[in-house]
């Protein structure tokens, strides 16, 4: 009995002890919402520890996510600890990651990736997870020649560089022996500039040009290096007067590349090929490349599908003897060309041998007289051939939309002249100034209105006008106090501007972007249910409202830029509602809030600006820069104490993909801030300091609308 009682206590003694071993081992686990490719998944796993050169990567925007057994880590956090440079590409939405002479470019949702031009499969592509660039570690990291290791023990990930032996006593003699560099065998000859209505710049060689490399620089410019190469240009820096690239720079690199560094003037797509022989390559800027034609017979009609990075704009005609279709694409070519043509009603044959580097011509010989019709999707644009086929292209009249998707049914309405425009006939009893139409834009109640000087209802029918387009669902015509007010019901945020010309007034539907040059959208926080905070009789909900009333004021009186507010009164909006509107209008994001401390006593004080993801714009705005831009404008007009910009994984930073910041103006619980705060006085130095914060920004990163 005691040997089989001290035989339990042993075993009991070794299983704990393994257990405790196991524990100490043992990572915790994780457990948060991640979204990717549309859907929203809880992630509830190990974590795991990033480590760059030994050393962990702390306070990390998002942890490393494990997606079927592949390790994903944060772009930019990771690679640039080891001195690596990682740019997003928004455009194509690619990340590029240049580690010494090593390129690895990647593109989201893709499996394809190339490393230094050549091309790679991986296991699992980048993805975008709450709106942040999450990356496969090792495809990368070995691709650059950098080693990483994985410790199931500990959970830990390690990137480290290879190390480098001495080898200084073996290359004093080998350093005699290989200072003559082979020369390289393709002689850059010459550069084509374009004209300032062309897009397109043509390198020329007297060989073949076997390798080529595109590299986004720092600056935004486009580098591409052409391996062994020299140049024999004497210009080495020539001025452009392209819409988009204002010079080109000429660089000899070592390992006999070339470098052609194009500075470009705002963000811009590119595209780049070579000429059949490889002798030209084609440096395309702002143009659409054509990748893909689809056509096919649906059972009705014919339908042709030209796909590009974005949907083609298309001037589409037929010849005199109706047996010829011709599409145009300017400012576009076909790029690696994937056809799917099957057998149609009404086209005969497609031909698109005429096309050239900057325009994209396809003649589709047809068997009878037929119509045709286009519209686009998403990166698409479908054209229709048939009988009887009501045309919308949109390419004749100059007041319509080129983005326009949509048919109306108003064939019975003698007012909508396209499906984003409401036309008013004039008369010559009526005389109507359109400069003196109120414009009221209640777009959180989803509605514009326009308020004329006069009753105009002889021009006009009152009651409501059926509209149904992707902006507007009707327009309701009525008089008020001897007035007419024209109450546009939007199904989204809508711009609305007023032309005119001999005949008619126009009502013109736009999105805010294809209006207004500049877009703030102002969330202040809180409201309604959600107080927020509070301390020394103050309530934060009340605070961030008084301040954004004021700062509205100061941006109604600056038709420079047009700023949206997540709320103008008492209310909450939820935090999908504060981003979606960011998403979906905005060219920047800035929540207002007030802190405080649970300490007791006076507690903390100061001004602290809030970023998480860099979300770069078109204009090269990251929420970085905005942060650092709007603490300082804080701490210079309100005489704060710095508190320093920060990350912080809250949500109206996360689910932003615009430039995105969060301002903590002061403490409410130390009564000092919050004595300030009570006064009307220092809410709009406030106003002024977010709102002059604001104009640094589009100074230092203008529109490139």
């Amino acid at each position: 009995m005691f040997k089989t009682k001290n035989l339990f206590l042993t075993f009991f003694t070794i299983s704990l002890i393994f257990m405790i071993n196991i524990c100490a081992f043992a990572a915790p686990y994780v457990n948060f919402k991640i979204t990717y490719d549309g859907k929203t998944y809880t992630y509830n796993k190990e974590r795991v520890y990033l480590y760059v050169n030994s050393k962990q990567v702390e306070n990390l925007p998002l942890e490393p996510i494990i997606l079927n057994d592949y390790t994903l880590v944060p772009a930019r956090e990771s690679f640039e600890k080891i001195g690596a440079s990682v740019t997003w590409i928004k455009d194509t939405d690619q990340v590029q990651v240049v580690y010494k002479d090593m390129v690895v470019l990647m593109k989201i949702n893709d499996n394809n990736a190339t490393v230094n031009g050549q091309l790679f499969n991986m296991s699992i592509p980048p993805k975008l997870i709450n709106s942040k660039t999450m990356i496969p570690v090792r495809f990368v990291s070995e691709a650059m020649g950098l080693t990483v290791n994985w410790d199931n023990n500990t959970r830990i990930i390690n990137i480290s560089e290879p190390i480098v032996q001495d080898t200084t006593t073996e290359t004093t003699t080998i350093t005699e022996t290989t200072t003559q560099v082979q020369k390289a065998d393709i002689e850059i000859e010459k550069i084509e500039m374009p004209d300032s209505d062309e897009r397109t710049f043509s390198i020329y060689s007297n060989k073949k040009i076997e390798k080529f490399q595109q590299v986004i620089l720092e600056d935004g410019s486009v580098a591409i290096d052409i391996y062994n190469s020299y140049n024999s240009i004497k210009e080495t820096n020539m001025e452009s007067i392209t819409e988009f690239i204002s010079n080109v720079t000429i660089e000899n690199k070592e390992n006999n590349i070339t470098r052609f560094i194009f500075k470009t003037k705002s963000s811009v797509l590119n595209n780049n090929f070579l000429s059949e022989d490889g002798k030209i390559l084609y440096v395309n800027f702002g143009g659409n490349p054509i990748k893909k034609i689809e056509a096919y017979n649906d059972g009705t009609n014919d339908i042709l599908k030209l796909y590009g990075e974005f949907a083609p704009d298309v001037n589409i005609s037929k010849n005199s003897t109706n047996d010829l279709i011709n599409i145009e694409i300017k400012n576009s070519a076909i790029v690696n060309l994937t056809e799917s043509i099957k057998e149609m009603k009404y086209i005969n044959t497609l031909d698109y041998s005429k096309s050239t580097d900057i325009l994209v011509n396809i003649e589709a010989s047809i068997k009878e007289d037929v119509s045709y019709s286009n519209k686009k999707e998403d990166n698409i644009t479908v054209i229709t051939i048939g009988k009887n086929i009501s045309d919308t292209n949109n390419n004749n009249n100059s007041n319509n939309n080129t983005n326009n998707n949509n048919n109306n049914n108003n064939s019975n309405n003698n007012n909508i002249t396209s499906s984003r425009q409401f036309k008013i006939e004039k008369k010559d009893n009526v005389s109507i100034n359109i400069n003196n139409i109120k414009h009221t834009d209640n777009y959180l109640n989803k509605k514009y209105i326009l308020t004329f000087d006069k009753d105009i209802t002889s021009l006009i029918d009152m009651g409501e006008h059926k509209v149904n387009n992707d902006l507007v669902d009707n327009i309701l015509v009525e008089n008020v106090n001897g007035v007419t007010q024209m109450v546009i019901n939007c199904k989204k945020i809508t711009a609305i501007n007023v032309t005119e010309d001999n005949k008619y007034i126009y009502i013109n539907m736009l999105l805010p972007k294809e209006k207004y040059k500049n877009i703030v959208v102002i969330d202040p926080g809180h409201g309604g249910a959600a107080p927020g905070t509070s301390g020394n009789g103050l309530v934060e909900k009340d605070i961030n409202l008084d301040i954004a009333l004021r700062l509205d004021k100061l941006f109604e009186a600056n038709s420079e830029v047009k700023a949206y507010f997540t709320r103008l009164e008492d209310v909450n909006p939820s935090f999908n509602d504060r981003t979606n509107m960011s998403n979906e209008v905005g060219d920047m994001f800035i929540s207002i809030h007030q802190n405080a401390s649970g300490n007791g006593g006076s507690g903390p004080n100061g001004t602290e600006v809030f970023y998480l993801n860099p979300n770069t714009s078109d204009r090269g705005l990251t929420s970085k820069a905005m942060a650092e831009i709007l603490q300082k404008t804080l701490l210079e007009q309100l005489n704060t104490l710095d508190r320093k910009i920060k990350t912080s994984n809250l949500i109206v930073l996360r689910n932003n993909k615009m430039p995105a910041v969060l301002c903590e103006i002061g403490f409410l619980s130390n009564p000092t801030e919050a004595a300030r705060l009570g006064k009307p006085e220092f809410r709009q130095q406030v106003a002024q300091a977010i709102y002059d914060g604001t104009m640094e920004i589009l100074e230092q990163y203008p529109s490139v609308r």
